[in-house]
C-alpha cells in the first residue's frame, strides 16, 4: 500500500470517527462511509496489515448498523470477511461467531443464497482445519460441495474451490494419492486464484512422495503462475518462493535456496511487513536452511565449531517466526494465551518442534565432556517440547468428536514419544522426579486420551450447574447422530438407492452435528465452572497415584515407541513408596515377538497346532517375559499388579508370557508351562488416569446385582454392514448365564428374548452386564463393530449393538461382563491405543470390564466364567477371581484342552476392587458379635453374683 492510499484510510477513518461522535450524518452519508471503511479494509487485508484491516471492518460494520437492519447483504459480507481476518489472526471462535451471524442472516431471508451459504460452510470448515480438527473441517467441506452439486446449474468453478479444501485436507493426512486425485479432476475447472492453490499443492504431493522431476516442475509452473496471476513482488509470488525453497533445502541445494531466501525477503521488506503468516514463514524456512547447511570439514572441532553457529542462527530464526505469529512466552516459559493469540497455531507448534529438535541437535554436536552445556541443550529442547505438547493437549480438548481427537492423537503422537524420551534423559542427568513426573504426564497422553476427555466431560457436567434440559438435549442429538451414522453406513453400495433420501439424511446428519456444536460452544461460554473444570489438567501424577497406592500394590506402565528405527521401549515403575522410570533393552524384534504369542494364542486352527509352533511360541513369550517383567521380578512378588499397556503390547495377555523356557528335547506339554498367571494375578488399565478417575467415584444403583444376556444362534446366514455373517450357534453361553444365575441373584434375559431392545430397557439397573453373544470387529471403521443381539425380524428390533451405540449409553453397572468373540481387540490407533467394544464401556462410563483378547472357545469360557463368579461372590478383587478361574481350568485341563487359546484370552480391565464383601469380613462381624455376647454374658454372670453376696 503507497503512501497516498494510506493517507486516504486514515483520513476516511478520522471522518468516520468524527462523525460517529457528532452523530449528525445523514443514512446515505453512513452507507457511504461502510463501504469506504470496507473497501479500505480489504486492500489492507490484501497487503497483509489484518489488525488494521480487522479496525477498518469493525467501523464499517458500526457505520452500517445505523442505516441497515442486520439481515443486510454489506453487513452480511461485513461479517463475512470478519470471520476471515479473524481465522488469519488465530482467533477462531471469534472467526465463527461471525460466519454463524452471516449465516443465519442468510437463513433469515425469504429466499435463502445457497451459493453464499456453501462459500460460508467452506470458511467455517478451514476454521476447524485451522483447529486441527479435520474431520469436522471435512464434513464442512463437503456439505459446501453438496449444495453447489444439488444446483440444477451446477457451478463447477465453486465446487472446485471446495474440492482444493479436500484435497488440502487429505495431504495434511497423508493420503496424498486422494489429494493427487482430486487435483488433477478439479484444477483445470477452477478459478485462477484457486488454480494457484491447486498447482502449489500439487508441487508439495509430489514432494513428499519423492516425486523429485514432477516436484520440481511444478514448483516451477507455480511460481511463473503466481507472477503472471500477480505481479513480480506480490506476496502469493513469495510464499511460493518460500515453498519451492523448502524443496531445495529438502534436496541440499542450498545455494539456489539462499538465492529464493533472499527474493522473499526483499518482497517483505518491499511490503514493510514486519509481523504475520509469511513473515513467519519466511523465518522459519530461514531458520530450515541453517538448520541443514552442510559444514565442509573433515576437523571435528571445526565440525562442531560451524555446525553449532548454524545450529544457533536457526533458532534465532525459529524465535522471530515465533514472534511473528504473535505467540508470546512469559519468563517462566509459558504460553502467554497463545493458542487463542497466535495467528496461527499450526505453524507456532511447526515453530516450537522445530526449536526443540534444534537444542537436541545441539547436545548431540556438543563436547560430552562438558556436562553443563549438554544438560542445558537437553533441558531446553524439553522445555519447548512441553510447550508444544501441552498446546495439542489444549487443541484436543476443544474438539468434541472422539473420531477427530484419535485423529489429531494420530497425527501429534511422535511429540508425546519424543517428550518420553528426552525427559527420561533428563532425568538421567539430574535425577529430578519432575521430569520422570513430565515424561509420565506425556506418556499418559499417548494412551486412550479421548476416553479420559469424555468421562472429564461428564464429570465436569455432574459437577457444575447445567440444567438437566440442557443435558437431555445433547443426550437426544448423541442418539440421532449415531443413528443417522448407521444408517448412511448401511445404505447399499452396489444395489439401486433412493437419492432423495440419502440426501436428506445427510443433510439432517450435519444440521445435527452442528446444533451439537452451538450446544457445546453455548456451555462452555455460559457455565464457567464447566468450562473450567473441562480444561483443567486432572490427569494424575506419579505422586499422586502412590497416594492412593496400598503397600501390596504395583502400576507397570510401558511406552513402546516403534517410530524410530530401533524401537525404543521405557517403562514407569509405580509402589506406594518408590518410583522407576527406566528405559528397557528392546532390540529390533519386539514387535514382531508380541505377533508370534499373539498369532499362536488366537489362531482359529489351534487343533491342530505343531509341535515348531508351541516352540516358536515358547521362545519369543519367554523372550518378552525378559523384557517386560523380569527386571521387576522380585519387586512385584506377591503384590498386586497393574499392566498399562502401550501399542502392540496391548494386543497380549501378559498371563501368558513363560518365566522360564521348558525342556525341548521332548514333547511340549501346554500344562507344565512356566506362564506368569502362576506367579502373578494381572490386572490392565488403559491408562493410570482413567484407573484413578473421579468418574469411578460415582454413585451408582445397587439394588439389582447382575443381568445376563444370551441370545440363541441358529447358524443363521445375515447381512450387516453390507457384509454377510454367519452366526453359529452358542450352546454353552445360555448355560452359561444359568449357572451364574445360581451363584448370584440375577435377572437372565435369553434365547429369542435377548434382544437389543431388552438390554435398553433393563442396563441402566444392574451392577454387574454379563453379555454372552458373538462380536464383530469392524477394523475399517471400528465405531461400527458390534455386539449380535437376537436376530428377531421385529421392526422395533435392532439386533445390533455397535461402538458407538455403547458410547451414548449411560451406564451405572462397576462390572461389565463381555463374554463374547473378540470383545477387547479391534484396530490399533496410534497415540490413542486399541479401539475395541470393550472401550467403548469404558468410555460410557463402566469402571471395569472382563473381556476376550480373541475368539472365545464355546464350553471352555462356560467353565471360566461359572469359576470366575464363584470366586467373585467370595469377596475376590476381579482380577485374582478371573487369575484363580483360570487356574482352576489349566489344573482340570487335558492335553488337549489346556491350549492357552481355550482360556487365557479372558483380562480384566479398570478397576479391580471386589464386587461382594468377602465371607472373611462375615465371619469377622460373626467373631465380634460372638464375644460382645460372651462378654455381655459374663458381665450379667458378674453383676449376679455380687447380687447374691450383697
Amino acid at each position: 500500500m503507497d503512501v497516498l492510499q494510506r493517507v486516504i484510510v486514515l483520513i476516511i477513518c478520522f471522518l468516520g470517527l468524527k462523525a460517529e461522535i457528532s452523530g449528525n450524518i445523514i443514512p446515505y452519508k453512513d452507507s457511504l462511509m461502510m463501504k469506504h471503511y470496507y473497501d479500505a479494509g480489504l486492500k489492507m487485508y490484501s497487503e497483509g496489515f489484518y489488525s488494521q484491516a480487522l479496525d477498518s471492518f469493525k467501523i464499517a460494520f458500526k457505520t452500517g448498523k445505523k442505516v441497515y437492519s442486520e439481515n443486510h447483504p454489506g453487513l452480511r459480507n461485513i461479517n463475512n470477511v470478519m470471520g476471515i481476518v479473524y481465522r488469519n489472526i488465530g482467533q477462531y471462535d471469534k472467526a465463527l461467531e461471525h460466519f454463524l451471524f452471516s449465516e443465519q442472516s442468510f437463513r433469515n431471508d425469504s429466499s435463502v443464497n445457497e451459493t453464499a451459504l456453501a462459500r460460508i460452510y467452506n470458511n467455517i470448515g478451514n476454521v476447524y482445519y485451522n483447529k486441527f480438527n479435520y474431520g469436522t473441517a471435512l464434513e464442512y467441506y463437503q456439505r459446501a460441495a453438496n449444495i453447489f452439486l444439488g444446483q440444477a446449474d451446477v457451478n463447477l468453478t465453486g465446487v472446485s474451490d471446495i474440492q482444493y479444501s479436500i484435497a488440502n485436507i487429505h495431504y495434511e493426512l497423508k493420503d496424498n494419492e486422494k489429494a493427487l486425485e482430486i487435483i488433477d479432476k478439479y484444477i483445470s475447472r477452477a478459478y485462477p486464484k484457486t488454480k494457484l492453490y491447486f498447482l502449489s499443492l500439487k508441487a508439495a504431493v509430489y514432494q513428499v512422495m519423492n516425486r523429485y522431476k514432477e516436484a520440481h516442475d511444478s514448483y516451477m509452473e507455480v511460481i511463473k503462475y503466481a507472477k503472471d496471476l500477480y505481479s513480480q513482488d506480490d506476496l502469493n509470488v513469495a510464499f511460493e518462493y518460500l515453498n519451492f525453497a523448502t524443496f531445495l533445502i529438502a534436496n541440499s541445494n542450498f545455494n539456489e535456496a539462499g538465492e529464493v531466501l533472499d527474493k522473499v525477503i526483499k518482497i517483505i521488506k518491499n511490503k514493510k511487513l514486519t509481523g504475520g503468516s509469511i513473515v513467519a514463514l519466511y523465518h522459519q524456512i530461514k531458520g530450515t536452511y541453517y538448520e541443514n547447511l552442510a559444514v565442509d570439514t573433515k576437523d571435528i572441532d571445526t565440525f562442531r565449531k560451524n555446525k553449532s553457529k548454524n545450529l544457533n542462527e536457526a533458532i534465532k530464526c525459529y524465535e522471530k517466526g515465533l514472534k511473528s505469529l504473535n505467540f508470546k512466552i512469559t519468563d517462566s516459559g509459558q504460553p502467554v494465551e497463545g493458542a487463542v493469540n497466535t495467528f496461527s497455531l499450526t505453524r507456532s507448534l511447526n515453530l516450537l518442534k522445530n526449536i526443540a529438535d534444534t537444542y537436541l541437535q545441539l547436545a548431540e554436536i556438543g563436547e560430552r565432556d562438558n556436562d553443563e552445556n549438554y544438560k542445558m541443550m537437553i533441558l531446553n529442547a524439553l522445555h519447548y517440547y512441553s510447550l508444544t505438547s501441552d498446546l495439542i493437549q489444549q487443541a484436543r480438548k476443544e474438539i468434541y468428536s472422539e473420531s477427530d481427537k484419535i485423529l489429531l492423537s494420530e497425527l501429534e503422537e511422535l511429540s508425546f514419544y519424543k517428550i518420553v524420551k528426552i525427559a527420561f534423559t533428563a532425568h538421567q542427568l539430574t535425577g529430578e522426579m519432575s521430569f520422570a513426573e513430565l515424561a509420565f504426564k506425556n506418556a499418559e497422553r499417548l494412551k486412550a486420551s479421548s476416553v479420559f476427555d469424555r468421562l472429564t466431560d461428564q464429570l465436569a457436567k455432574n459437577r457444575s450447574l447445567i440444567p438437566d434440559s440442557l443435558l437431555e438435549i445433547e443426550r437426544i442429538l448423541n442418539y440421532n447422530i449415531t443413528n443417522l451414522n448407521e444408517k448412511l453406513y448401511n445404505y447399499p453400495g452396489n444395489e439401486q438407492i433412493d437419492v432423495r433420501d440419502k440426501q436428506k439424511n445427510d443433510s439432517m446428519l450435519f444440521l445435527m452435528k452442528r446444533e451439537r456444536e452451538n450446544l457445546n460452544r453455548y456451555l462452555e461460554s455460559n457455565y464457567k465452572e464447566y468450562y473450567n473444570l473441562k480444561y483443567s489438567d486432572s490427569a494424575v501424577n506419579i505422586l499422586e497415584i502412590q497416594s492412593k497406592l496400598n503397600n501390596d500394590e504395583v502400576i507397570i506402565e510401558y511406552v513402546l515407541n516403534t517410530n524410530d528405527k530401533t524401537p525404543e521401549l521405557y517403562s514407569f515403575f509405580l509402589t506406594s513408596n518408590q518410583y522407576k522410570f527406566i528405559k528397557l533393552p528392546s532390540g529390533n524384534d519386539i514387535e514382531k515377538l508380541t505377533e508370534t504369542v499373539f498369532k499362536f494364542l488366537s489362531d482359529k486352527n489351534y487343533l491342530f497346532t505343531k509341535h515348531e509352533q508351541i516352540l516358536e511360541y515358547c521362545l519369543a513369550a519367554h523372550k518378552l517375559y525378559e523384557l517386560l517383567i523380569r527386571p521387576f521380578e522380585s519387586e512385584i512378588k506377591n503384590r498386586k499388579l497393574t499392566i498399562i499397556a502401550d501399542g502392540i503390547l496391548s494386543y497380549i495377555p501378559f498371563d501368558a508370557l513363560l518365566s522360564e523356557l521348558p525342556d525341548t528335547s521332548s514333547a511340549i506339554q501346554l500344562t507344565k508351562l512356566s506362564y506368569f498367571i502362576l506367579k502373578n494375578s494381572v490386572n490392565y488399565a488403559y491408562s493410570a488416569s482413567l484407573l484413578f478417575s473421579d468418574f469411578n467415584k460415582k454413585k451408582r444403583n445397587k439394588n439389582k446385582k447382575l443381568l445376563a444376556i444370551a441370545p440363541e444362534y441358529n447358524n443363521d446366514t445375515i447381512k450387516y454392514q453390507g457384509e454377510t455373517y454367519i452366526l453359529p450357534a452358542l450352546p454353552g453361553t445360555i448355560k452359561e448365564v444359568e449357572l451364574i444365575s445360581k451363584i448370584i441373584g440375577s435377572v437372565t434375559i435369553t434365547g429369542s428374548d435377548a434382544t437389543e431392545q431388552n438390554f435398553r430397557k433393563n442396563y441402566k439397573d444392574f451392577d454387574i452386564l454379563h453379555l454372552a453373544m458373538h462380536a464383530f470387529i469392524n477394523d475399517s471403521l471400528p465405531a461400527f463393530s458390534c455386539l449380535a443381539f437376537a436376530q428377531s425380524n421385529e421392526q422395533e428390533n435392532n439386533r445390533w449393538l455397535n461402538t458407538a451405540d455403547i458410547y451414548n449409553l449411560d451406564l451405572n453397572a462397576r462390572l461389565a461382563v463381555l463374554s463374547a468373540c473378540n470383545t477387547g481387540t479391534g484396530k490399533l490407533k496410534k497415540g490413542e491405543g486399541i479401539i475395541s467394544l470393550a472401550r467403548g464401556f469404558t468410555y460410557a462410563g463402566c469402571p471395569s470390564i472382563i473381556m476376550t483378547l480373541w475368539e472365545a472357545e464355546d464350553l471352555a469360557g462356560t467353565k471360566i466364567m461359572n469359576s470366575f463368579y464363584k470366586n467373585l461372590k467370595k469377596g475376590n478383587p476381579k482380577d485374582k477371581a478371573l487369575r484363580n478361574a483360570k487356574l482352576e481350568y489349566l489344573e482340570n485341563a487335558t492335553p488337549h484342552t489346556a491350549h492357552p487359546h481355550f482360556w487365557i484370552g479372558y483380562v480384566s480391565i479398570g478397576d479391580p476392587s471386589p464386587i461382594f464383601r468377602s465371607y472373611d469380613f462375615y465371619l469377622f462381624l460373626i467373631l465380634i458379635f460372638s464375644l460382645l455376647g460372651i462378654i455381655t454374658d459374663q458381665l450379667i454372670r458378674l453383676k449376679k453374683n455380687t447380687n447374691r453376696q450383697d
